[in-house]
């Protein structure tokens, strides 16, 4: 994908409010070069940004959102309100009314009717009263926050603990996938869970035992990616990742299964050799021990 593409599809993604995901048909018509793949990553990559960035008003803020809650309002109307996503929303209510640690609030996301209260803490908002909104018994706000836990996590598509869960999947799916590649083609490797028990720190998915050459270009290690890669990405995640590998292992390559913008494929003429699906047989060159 041509870099001036990308811009014009995550500027009409990031136009749109945080709870409404984008036409997807539509998208795909617009720019039919785009897999749909590549659109779901790029669409979650940028709402993950925007919850990053829009947190710290919202934790400031979370008074006046607590208050429109105990007072009676949907949590899905205060969401889409302010234009962040319920689970974040939740979260934070969680922590401010009944004055729980950050560690404690995922299991109660993930289990409400388990873990959440019957009755807040004593010391908690809940508990004292919440200013502005006089007569809420503390009981009846942790059965409320019970339920909408339970509607938001079913419900939001950006934020929800299942979103982690399938693109933990996700990556895993695509390592496998490059393992099973590299089994057919009988290329040896050491996958990443075997590096760290050599007490590497950090480590590529797969170390090769014998290197290749892709197009000529030597590749000591690859790294898997289920995710677009944008100019963001590049560098928060990726330069001085791989530099890391290549320090220890020399030149390597990493495949980002979901796409890559063409221009940033262009300019890994270095020690990281980015593409965007696995090398096909005839650009591959298996190397051999010297006798």
């Amino acid at each position: 994908m041509k870099l001036a593409e990308y811009e014009e599809i995550r500027a009409h993604i990031t136009s749109l409010p945080s709870d409404v995901f984008p036409d997807a048909d539509a998208l795909r018509a617009k720019h039919p070069s785009a897999s749909l793949d590549a659109l779901v990553s790029i669409y979650s990559q940028e709402s993950s940004r925007r919850v990053r960035g829009a947190h710290g008003k919202h934790l400031r803020a979370i008074g006046s959102h607590a208050a429109r809650y105990v007072a009676g309002e949907d949590v899905f109307r205060i969401a889409a309100d302010i234009d962040f996503p319920p689970c974040q929303l939740v979260r934070l209510l969680l922590e401010h009314l009944l004055g729980l640690g950050h560690k404690a609030v995922g299991p109660c996301l993930r289990d409400p009717f388990g873990k959440i209260p019957s009755s807040p803490p004593p010391e908690s908002p809940a508990a004292r009263g919440v200013p502005g909104v006089p007569g809420v018994p503390g009981s009846a706000i942790c059965d409320r926050l019970k339920v909408d836990v339970e509607r938001c996590v079913a419900w939001d598509h950006v934020a929800s603990p299942a979103v982690d869960v399938m693109r933990h999947a996700a990556g895993r799916e695509y390592e496998i996938l490059l393992e099973r590649r590299l089994e057919e083609l009988r290329v040896p490797f050491v996958t990443e869970d075997a590096l760290r028990a050599e007490g590497h720190a950090k480590t590529p998915d797969v170390k090769l035992t014998l290197p290749i050459a892709v197009n000529g270009r030597i590749v000591n290690w690859i790294d898997s990616k289920a995710s677009f890669l944008d100019p963001i990405v590049h560098v928060e995640r990726g330069v001085d990742q791989f530099q890391g590998y290549v320090n220890r292992f020399g030149p390597g390559m990493v495949i980002y299964w979901l796409g890559v913008i063409d221009e940033l494929a262009e300019e890994s003429d270095g020690d990281v050799f980015i593409v965007d699906d696995f090398p096909g047989d005839m650009e591959i060159t298996k190397l051999k021990l010297m006798e």
